[in-house]
């Protein structure tokens, strides 16, 4: 009698889980930093930025969780799929959100 592979991934699906909440929880303190600016009030563009500080942390949570669950174990290896989509998006979120930051905070 064969013994089957174990049903789940292991520490691989655990790492990328974490690596994505830390990219999650680096959107969250963007957005507090926004919300803590000692000049003058809060102002709506502000709080518009933190609102998509949040929205940000949730979508790359969201993609974290997605991508820890396609891992899957073909024979003795593990397999998955390029994360290309989930890293061009994040990437050109972040790049937004700076620039969004900057343009905000200088005005």
């Amino acid at each position: 009698m064969s013994r089957r592979a174990p049903s789940k991934p292991g520490l691989a699906a655990e790492r990328t889980l974490l690596s994505w909440e830390r990219s999650s929880f680096g959107f969250l303190v963007g957005g507090a930093l926004v919300m803590l600016r000692q000049h003058g009030p809060l102002g709506p563009a502000r709080t518009a930025l933190a609102v998509l500080a949040v929205s940000l942390a949730l979508l790359v949570l969201a993609l974290g969780v997605r991508r820890s669950r396609r891992f899957r174990i073909v024979g003795d290896g593990l397999v998955t799929s390029a994360p290309h989509l989930e890293v061009v998006a994040i990437g050109a979120a972040t790049v937004a959100f700076a620039t969004a930051v900057v343009v905000v905070l200088l005005s």
